[in-house]
């Protein structure tokens, strides 16, 4: 046992179907519990670890971002395989280094990529990692729509309620669209990312691509900032956290 703490920073998958979201919370099945869990089977420390962002319920993630400080002295290597023998199989380290003990994986976060997966035809195999809104839509209308987001924006429209926010601003560097025959992938990378905020744009666009909404109403509803005028919050299992940038 080392005298001093060490921080290590792991990147993270995970499938989020049985998972009660990222966070830690009494008596339900999380990323942040399992992955604290295996960390005190290790190293026999009670250890807190802080992801970049908590995914909610059924969100899942090819790239989320953790921290951990521990006064275990083991090779790095023996962090990312030791850890893994102990997860269950929905959840992978990917990758583990260690850092400066001041690195937050929450706090130094510079941009986030989201991508989040619609198919026009339901389907047995995979359905768990996409929504089919059960409506036809026209992609290019939303793609148009979708241009507006581009830029720092108050997100007010596009966000649930949450009063711990300081401030619903961001800046949104990217937007991508990819039509692979029956499945789209949309995606985003931005500085950050509130509570529902890309399932409630989902929601909208799908609102466009139904003809229910012009183009320049989504832009218009985007200004107002008032989440009663967006459309419905699509559900979790087709979002997926894609990386994160220091």
């Amino acid at each position: 046992m080392s005298a001093t703490q060490i921080c290590v920073k792991m990147t993270l998958s995970y499938d989020g179907t049985e998972f009660c979201g990222w966070q830690v919370q009494p008596k339900l099945r999380t990323v942040q519990g399992e992955v604290e869990k295996a960390l005190f089977n290790l190293t026999h420390e009670k250890i807190r670890i802080t992801g970049s962002g908590r995914t909610d319920t059924g969100v899942h993630a090819l790239g989320q971002v953790a921290h951990f400080n521990t006064k275990k002295d083991l090779p790095i290597q023996a962090f990312k395989e030791g850890l893994n023998q102990e997860l269950p199989q929905d959840v992978q380290i990917l990758d583990a280094e260690f850092v400066d003990e001041n690195f937050n994986a929450r706090r130094d976060a510079v941009k986030r990529t989201y991508r989040y997966s619609l198919i026009r035809k339901p389907r047995v195999i995979g359905r768990q990692y996409a929504w089919f809104p059960k409506t036809s839509f026209a992609l290019e209308p939303m793609r148009e729509a979708s241009q507006y987001l581009l830029g720092e924006h108050d997100f007010t429209s596009f966000s649930k309620v949450n009063e711990d926010i300081e401030t619903p601003i961001s800046l949104v560097y990217d937007i991508s669209w990819e039509d692979r025959e029956d499945e789209i992938d949309f995606t985003i990378t931005a500085v950050r990312f509130f509570h529902h905020m890309i399932r409630i744009v989902i929601g909208t666009l799908i609102e466009v691509g139904r003809g229910k909404m012009a183009s320049a109403q989504f832009d218009n509803i985007l200004k107002v900032r008032n989440r009663n005028l967006a459309g419905p919050t699509a559900p979790p299992h087709g979002l997926f956290l894609m990386k994160v940038e220091y």
